[in-house]
């Protein structure tokens, strides 16, 4: 008989800000036979080490939300079999797929009727883990030639409890895009296993601080992505032990988790805007700078609009900043450019901070970012104008002075007196010079031109890493 069923039809994504797009869900069909994957060998570290380890958690935090439909695993090396049983009910499994294996004429239609540990529910991906299995076996007799049989039995059975251990947890019904990150030394066999689940749809993010994958397979390394840091950690790296999803309680989050705390953009000089290197700008010039700003319209997952806002950019790759309170409930958004009646759908919701009421998403379209002004030496009565899109009017421009510096909860505020409305919230305010001072978050209802905007430290403090600095 033929066997109708397709394997799974893999493609490696290319990718330059490797965290960044592993916490992006791949919404493909579950019964699609072909696939994108990310798996990418992370190697050093981009910062601190402190970083590093924050990084890891917030992916631990992302796909273990009460919120998330993505399968995820964080492993630190792959679990031993130690029960007896299991070793000889395994080993009854491999003498089946032996027989098969060895026959002089492989039959595609034994090997797709024979069972392999717990079968997949779907049905590419329980046939694709079939013939992966016999790909896995020629690369270990490769590159073991001196191998007898009791090695290769040995070798077998544990990546038979591999698979019945870790697929069960990854590969459910209801999720997509299925996540693992491993970090630290890894040894040949795991590495085969990591391989193996790529080939499954899996997403992997293999992080090692010192040094890359020793005597690496060159099919794994043609087949994943190097991402080097710029300074490699010889030190243990203490990481707290991860806790899967289903071993404990969530505590209520927004819809969006905070993610990736360091995105690996290039800053490319230091930012030098300060008061004596250009002189003020015109309002009509200040107003110019309003294609630095766009507006967004928040919609629900049935395709509803529950809220519209503003967003400043902050890199020419696209990440915009704005208010959490204006996209933190969204599905998906809208994002409406300058002069552009195109609206540019996305739902990259890269991270947030509830405290400051700020969040960052990510369009995919080259735009200019507006400098931001790092030091927040604001003095009250300065001159200031703030653009945003109030009720909707898009990209309104109005002029005002900082009245005062107000601590709101405990956080530190601007306030001004340029006029705001609804819609409003994530615009821009500017000083005379162009540059971003504050984020405008809201105002009193009660009184006439009492507005906030987070200020600018606060904004460097949260997205340092996703603010391209321009002479």
């Amino acid at each position: 008989m033929i066997v109708k069923t397709k394997p799974l039809k893999i493609q490696l994504k290319q990718t330059q800000n490797p965290l960044e797009d592993f916490v992006l869900i791949n919404k493909n069909n579950h019964y699609s036979v072909r696939k994108e994957i990310l798996f990418v060998r992370y190697i050093g570290i981009p910062n601190a080490i402190e970083h590093y380890i924050e990084n890891i958690l917030s992916i631990d935090q992302y796909f273990t939300s009460s919120m998330s439909t993505t399968s995820y695993l964080r492993l630190h090396g792959l679990e031993p079999i130690v029960n007896k049983d299991d070793i000889k009910r395994l080993s009854t499994i491999w003498e089946h797929w032996q027989a098969i294996i060895d026959s002089s004429i492989t039959d595609c239609f034994s090997l797709y009727q024979t069972p392999l540990c717990g079968q997949l529910d779907n049905e590419t991906l329980e046939w694709t883990k079939k013939i992966t299995f016999i790909k896995i076996l020629s690369m270990y007799k490769r590159t073991h030639p001196n191998s007898n049989t009791t090695l290769l039995k040995n070798f077998v059975v544990k990546f038979l409890n591999w698979m019945e251990i870790y697929l069960p947890k990854l590969f459910k019904p209801s999720s997509m895009s299925p996540k693992v990150v491993f970090t630290g030394d890894i040894k040949q066999h795991e590495c085969l296993f990591l391989y193996f689940l790529s080939s499954l749809g899996c997403d992997i993010c293999y992080m090692n601080p010192k040094e890359d994958i020793v005597n690496l397979y060159p099919e794994i390394e043609t087949y994943s992505t190097l991402y080097k840091c710029s300074t490699c950690y010889s030190a243990e790296v203490p990481i707290p032990e991860f806790i899967p999803a289903e071993n404990k309680e969530h505590t209520p989050l927004l819809p969006k988790p905070h993610t990736i705390s360091q995105s690996i953009l290039d800053n490319t000089t230091n930012q030098k805007h300060s008061l004596g290197d250009v002189g003020e700008l015109s309002y009509v010039q200040l107003a110019g700078l309003s294609n630095s700003v766009v507006m967004i319209k928040v919609y629900d997952e049935e395709n509803k609009i529950l809220c519209g806002g503003s967003g400043v950019i902050i890199h020419s790759s696209g990440y915009i900043l704005t208010n959490l309170h204006v996209v933190g409930v969204g599905h998906y958004y809208a994002v409406i450019y300058e002069n552009e009646t195109e609206e540019y759908l996305t739902d990259h919701f890269i991270k947030y901070h509830q405290l400051y009421d700020l969040a960052i998403i990510k369009v995919d379209k080259d735009c200019s970012p507006l400098p931001v002004k790092i030091d927040n030496n604001l003095v009250r009565g300065q001159k200031i104008v703030a653009i945003g899109s109030p009720l909707g009017l898009f990209n309104s421009f109005s002029d005002g002075i900082v009245s005062g510096f107000r601590d709101i909860d405990n956080i530190p505020m601007i306030q001004f007196t340029a006029p705001i409305s609804n819609g409003s919230s994530g615009g821009a305010l500017l000083d005379m010079f162009g540059r971003l001072v504050g984020l405008i978050t809201g105002g009193f209802d009660k009184g006439q031109n009492l507005n906030l905007a987070v200020p600018s430290d606060k904004i460097y403090e949260f997205a340092q890493n996703f603010i391209e600095h321009t002479n």
